[in-house]
């Protein structure tokens, strides 16, 4: 891998590692509001359990996926 392949390969890595945290951000806050609007009764328990459960699947899988990108980030720096 030449130096020039090797920057672009980080620049999209960085790319990929910055969309993680979006959506990290963005489940962590749909599992925040969930709970919260939960406590307070307003939709059915059903409908925010499912929600706040997806929140977690999300967060748990982002990771693996966050991992695998600071591995490569580091193995390339």
């Amino acid at each position: 891998m030449t130096h020039d392949d090797r920057q672009e390969f980080l620049k999209i890595l960085q790319a990929h590692a910055d969309t993680v945290a979006i959506c990290d951000a963005c489940a962590a806050t749909t599992r925040d509001l969930a709970a919260e609007v939960r406590r307070g009764g307003v939709p059915a328990h059903d409908a925010l359990d499912a929600t706040i459960a997806e929140a977690e699947r999300v967060l748990a899988d982002l990771i693996a996926v966050r991992a695998e990108v600071d591995r490569l980030r580091r193995s390339l720096s």
